[in-house]
């Protein structure tokens, strides 16, 4: 296979594909990976550092997307990226296809496969390439909630960190997966007061032997979020349905609740948000103010800690990847049903059934199409 690892242009994404190690691991096993210019540069990989694990440095994307088979991207591609796309193109990538049906459309029409990473599920249920997402976002999202506590960013002048004599911050956390449980470890840590709420008792039950005291958890409903919320001065949502838009849980109501000065980070606004009043903003200009609260709703958090986390995203795909290069995508795809569960769309056709109900198109069965291929019983 040519594999091919362009820059990424999407704004303030500043992470590569795959790393290194990962190149050096792909031309071990006989094939060809071409790299664009500069690719790594944000990630502090130079071009020289993937020339010399046996990579090809190309001059340009339309060079990279005009001999490379499977794409190794970050983020689903942009509108000018659409017209350097070929049916034989297998893209891997986080597409967030729930909350962009017109990126899902525009592939469809490319005749491409797409490999979800948001969508892989493992055997025992896990969803690896979000989990080192959702840690990096937990811990991204309690150090920007401290930065807009302070004073002159019109914050509650409040210090996370617990200081002798001085009654510790209080932080609410909504959801206790990968996000909440990574921000209430990291919050904790620090000396904050913090209460981890969520619908699941068996959850809150496994997560609560893993964190310090200073972690009060509390099932997830109204009049538990009515108690908390005035106390509360940074506020972290974080409740993902894995493939549906992401459910509001607290209302425009209930932030009037919320002292003036405090913070909601809503790390579920790339699926539209755990807040009723949230809407997706950029780090160019990350924050409104609701009701006297300040709102930080950027989407791609891991995006501005490239080096963290384009080394993190390497290491959590390449055993999957591993198999699809020593299988090849199709095989892969066709016998494999753990990676089959990444494949969102095969050379045009709707694989996900849930993207699929949510374009209003049929579903695409590989294991159906390979049994009729060989004239196997179903």
């Amino acid at each position: 296979m040519i594999f091919g690892i362009p820059l990424e242009i999407r704004p303030h994404e500043y992470r590569v594909g795959a790393m290194p190690f990962v190149v050096k691991e792909l031309v071990k096993r006989g094939h060809q990976v071409l790299v664009e210019a500069r690719a790594g540069e944000d990630s502090l990989v130079s071009n020289e550092a993937y020339e010399k694990v046996g990579a090809l440095i190309v001059p340009s994307s339309e060079k990279l997307y005009s001999q490379a088979e499977a794409i190794l991207k970050i983020q689903g591609p942009m509108p000018v990226e659409y017209d350097l796309i070929r049916p034989e193109h297998k893209i891997f990538a986080f597409f967030n296809f729930v909350n962009n049906l017109e990126l899902a459309r525009n592939l469809l029409g490319k005749g491409c496969s797409c490999f979800a990473y948001e969508m892989f599920t493992t055997r025992d249920g896990k969803r690896p390439m979000m989990a080192i997402n959702g840690e990096i976002a937990g811990k991204m999202a309690v150090q920007q909630g401290m930065f807009y506590l302070e004073k002159q960013n019109s914050g509650r002048g409040k210090l996370l960190a617990h200081i002798t004599g001085v009654p510790p911050t209080r932080v609410t956390i909504i959801g206790a997966g990968a996000v909440g449980y990574f921000a209430a470890q990291m919050a904790a840590q620090l000396g904050a007061h913090v209460v981890l709420l969520d619908k699941e008792f068996r959850r809150l039950e496994e997560v609560r032997n893993n964190l310090p005291p200073n972690v009060e958890t509390l099932l997830s409903t109204e009049e538990h979020l009515l108690q908390v919320l005035p106390q509360t001065d940074l506020l972290i949502t974080a409740v993902h349905q894995p493939d549906a838009r992401s459910p509001v849980l607290i209302t425009k109501k209930m932030v009037s609740l919320l002292p003036p000065g405090s913070v909601v980070v809503d790390v579920a606004v790339d699926r539209g948000g755990n807040v009723e009043t949230s809407k997706a903003t950029t780090h160019a200009n990350p924050t409104f103010v609701v009701d006297g609260v300040i709102h930080y709703c950027v989407p791609n958090l891991a995006g501005v800690v490239p080096i963290t986390a384009s080394q993190a995203l390497s290491s959590a795909f390449w055993p999957y990847l591993e198999r699809i290069a020593e299988m090849g995508f199709e095989e892969a795809m066709r016998q494999d049903a753990e990676l089959r569960t990444g494949l969102a769309i095969y050379e045009g056709h709707v694989t996900n059934p849930f993207l699929a109900e949510a374009l209003s198109v049929p579903v695409y069965d590989l294991n159906v199409e390979a049994e009729e291929d060989t004239g196997a019983e179903p």
